[in-house]
């Protein structure tokens, strides 16, 4: 710890003094200093406090001023008044300028091990911790700037000896640093997209948060802040302009270029889904802006009957092939502007995939019949039907890939489903084009090999059925009452793969240990009742003779479809089957009681999870999906995309004309790109301005009416006029307002040398106040008239009257200013006690 040094008389008087806010007795006692050398100027209180330190506590600036004019040593100044946030003192401090050659700091305090701020902290940092708007404002303006921290994987030199100098303070460094970015103030202050900013920083706290498995609960909460952030920015956005003009900003950084004559790109939407900003994206302005351009062309379509708006989808569903080929023949036209609209392409390509999921029932249920013992068939009707659909949907997948990257790609579990989806039907064409080639005569089917093109076929085929009609889900993110439901479940797959991990691991482990005991026991088919070997037969046997049938006898015993007889042998080794039955029952129980039993819990826990946030997990799902369908390509549904259309070979020629003769950006759209950057700061800067004054009000909301609310600086007996005495004369009306109100009382304070005693009538609205001891009131009423609007009624305190009703609970003191506040506190009484 700190050593403690005995403080002499003057010390303690000035410290006192300094305390009290004695002006004239520190200035006394600074220039004895000067003269005598008869005290330290730097020395410290039992608490380890300065009189610079003591001066910021008690918010005294006048004090402060003289101290540093008499060259007092700062050393932490500047970041013990950014901690106590007081704004005055933080500006004089950067304001000064210290002498050239003077130690910054005591000899003493040159050690980090005394400092209460850890080397790493800077005073930027420090504002941005406490998220003092001034304060980060101020330091901003001279220029001020945090250096990004390498990233966490960082090898290079700096990096690799930090941490292995210290690597907890190479790791609270880097969190020191993180916790200053992701302040609301610094990014709206420093960033010219602070939305962005948001963004890109709360998706990299969370990979952080993955790495840093120490810290994880912090980084996760400062990322959580980021996002905060961005969706309380979006709150500001007062009209549908200022809101679209947000959402369709792009960023110099990404690749697409924009196009100035499409209206709704929603590229700030488009990266608020890539980086997971579920709640920017479920922000209430987004959506609504999103539902106006997703049911355009259906004006009042939310409030319409249920059975209209079914009627409605029938109709169009069933029109989607006139819709079609009229958009292929005149895209321009008004029923192909029509199909471009984002509703209807969502019922059209609907409606495409329930017909394709009819198709495919027609064919599993053989309307077309064909000759069964055929090993080389020809397709049927059906699955000429079929071929165009499969065909659409490998090119719509095809262009997603192309469009949006293949790491963007797989990223969508939809994707990966619908690739495995395709890849069976191409399989299944495949193996039916090989049967059909090399197989063209009949044979009866049980003598055909296990292996054959077309039985391999059939097996892909119907696995790629099962995907098709699974597929169907997605589509219910679109329905308020299913959408949860649907996410829950894409939730609880994760935590089944989980469980399957651990699963695993037992079952394989038993599998083991079971085959080692009983493979010695293995029976031929012949042995066995109607020649049938195995855990199918009628009468269960060889269940655990090699390790693949093993691991099949374990499996299906979850669900009760193996006999406890199993572990019986022919020989009498009683033993051994003991072993057995106490190997397998013990399997059992760890896979039944425990492990399904966690793997319900872990299933509950996942669906509790997305009913407590359901609004905004299905409101961020279904925009991933009505985004879908927002872009310019993918209008036509299958199988009518993979047909040529005019458009597209204009499309193609065009983009063929512009790499060939490589043309620049046509002429206007650089002054367009400008006017549109231009707007968007102006957008960015108003909300920024309705967020930090909303930021304030709550912050005086929380606060609450106390002390600090109305606090007087004790200075102001003898010095400086009344606007650097009071912090706001609006505060001070309403506390001698709230006072009298409270105890038919007033607030005792010392204006130009005169203690004065201030109430208001609250039937007159008038200010009233008294003075003790009588004087010249003049001062007083020009303070007065600064305070109040009203007329001001002056009551000259008589003898007689210093004891009346109004200021009975007032005991007025020879001190200068009486502290007081609203609510007391136990350990300070308050203003009526006193």
């Amino acid at each position: 710890s700190c050593p403690e040094v005995e403080l002499s008389a003057e010390e303690r008087a000035y410290l006192t003094a300094v305390e009290k806010g004695d002006y004239a007795g520190v200035k006394h006692a600074l220039r004895e200093a000067e003269v005598y050398y008869n005290m330290d100027v730097n020395c410290l209180d039992p608490l380890g406090r300065s009189a610079l330190l003591i001066a910021i506590e008690n918010e005294n600036l006048e004090i402060m001023e003289l101290l540093l004019d008499h060259g007092i040593h700062t050393g932490d100044a500047l970041l013990y008044a950014i901690r106590k946030e007081v704004v005055g003192a933080v500006e004089l401090l950067l304001s000064h300028r210290r002498p050239s050659g003077e130690k910054q700091v005591p000899s003493l305090m040159m050690d980090s091990q005394f400092s209460e701020f850890t080397p790493d902290i800077t005073p930027i940092m420090l504002a941005a911790h406490t998220n003092n708007y001034e304060i980060i404002k101020l330091l901003v303006q001279r220029k001020v700037t945090i250096p990004r921290p390498h990233q966490i994987r960082c090898d290079c030199v700096e990096c690799v000896s930090s941490s292995e100098v210290d690597s907890l303070r190479h790791s609270r460094s880097r969190l020191n640093i993180y916790k200053a970015l992701a302040s609301p103030s610094l990014i709206a202050l420093s960033s010219e997209d602070p939305i962005l900013t948001a963004f890109r920083l709360g998706w990299e706290l969370k990979e952080l948060s993955k790495v840093e498995n120490e810290f994880r609960q912090e980084y996760e909460e400062l990322s959580q802040q980021c996002k905060r952030f961005a969706k309380d920015l979006l709150d500001q956005a007062r009209s549908s302009r200022e809101l679209e003009t947000i959402l369709n900003h792009r960023d110099n950084d990404q690749s697409e270029e924009l196009d100035p004559r499409q209206c709704h790109d929603l590229a700030k939407l488009k990266l608020a889904i890539k980086y997971h900003q579920k709640e920017f994206v479920a922000q209430p302005n987004c959506q609504q802006l999103l539902a106006t351009l997703w049911y355009d062309g259906f004006p009042g379509w939310r409030r319409r009957h249920w059975a209209v708006k079914l009627v409605t989808c029938f109709i169009i569903g069933l029109l989607f092939p006139a819709f079609s080929l009229i958009y292929l023949l005149a895209p321009k036209s008004a029923l192909g502007r029509f199909i471009k609209k984002p509703f209807i392409k969502f019922i059209c390509h609907t409606a495409s995939y329930l017909t394709f999921l009819f198709l495919l029932l027609l064919a599993s249920q053989h309307i077309a019949r064909t000759n069964l013992h055929m090993q080389g068939p020809p397709p049927t009707i059906v699955e000429w039907m079929i071929l165009p659909w499969v065909l659409g949907f490998i090119w719509a997948e095809i262009k997603e890939m192309w469009d949006g990257g293949f790491t963007e790609y797989i990223h969508d579990w939809w994707n990966l489903m619908d690739f495995a989806m395709n890849s069976l039907y191409l399989a299944t064409i495949s193996l039916k084009i090989v049967a059909y080639v090399k197989y063209n005569s009949s044979r009866p089917r049980e003598e055909w090999e296990m292996w054959h093109p077309t039985l391999i076929a059939e097996a892909l085929f119907a696995i790629a059925n099962i995907f098709s009609s699974l597929r169907l889900i997605s589509l219910f993110t679109a329905n308020s009452h299913l959408g949860p439901l649907q996410i829950s479940l894409g939730r609880m797959l994760l935590d089944i793969l989980k469980f399957l991990f651990i699963y695993c691991l037992v079952l394989l482990a038993f599998a083991n240990g079971l085959n080692q005991l009983y493979f010695y026991y293995e029976t031929k088919a012949s042995e066995e009742p109607n020649n049938c070997k195995g855990i199918r037969c009628e009468k269960q046997n060889n269940a655990f003779s090699t390790l693949f049938e093993t691991l099949q006898s374990l499996f299906w015993s979850i669900f009760g479809l193996l006999n406890l007889y199993v572990t019986n042998v022919k020989a009498r080794h009683e033993f051994t089957e003991f072993v057995g039955a106490t190997m397998f029952g013990t399997y059992n129980v760890i896979s039944l009681v425990v492990l399904l039993n966690m793997l319900i819990a872990m299933m509950n826990n996942s669906y509790q999870l997305i009913a407590d946030h359901a609004d905004i997990e299905w409101k961020f799902a279904r925009t991933k999906l009505w985004m879908s369908y927002f872009d310019e390509g993918g209008t036509l549904p299958p199988p009518f995309n993979i047909i040529p259309s005019p458009k597209s070979v204009w499309y193609l020629l065009m983009w063929l004309h512009n790499k060939l003769c490589r043309r620049g950006q046509p002429p206007g759209e650089g002054s367009h790109k400008c006017e549109n950057l231009r707007e968007f700061t102006e957008v960015i800067r108003s909300l920024v301005k309705r967020y930090v004054a909303a930021m304030i009000r709550s912050a005086k909301t929380d606060e609450g009416l106390t002390e600090e609310n109305f606090k007087v600086r004790r200075s102001c007996c003898c010095h400086g006029p009344i606007s650097r005495s009071v912090k706001r004369h609006d505060t001070l009306l309403l506390l001698i307002q709230s006072e009298s109100a409270r105890s038919d009382g007033g607030v005792v304070l010392v204006v130009l040398g005169k203690s004065v005693i201030f109430s208001f009538d609250h039937k007159t609205k008038h200010l009233k106040y008294k003075t003790m001891p009588t004087s010249s009131l003049t001062p007083v009423q020009s303070v007065l008239e600064k305070l109040s609007e009203g007329p001001i009624r002056n009551f000259p305190l008589q003898p007689k009257e210093r004891t009346t009703s109004w200021i009975k609970s007032v005991a007025v003191p020879t001190a200068a200013t009486v502290p007081f506040r609203i609510k007391a506190e136990p350990s300070r009484p308050s203003f009526g006690s006193r």
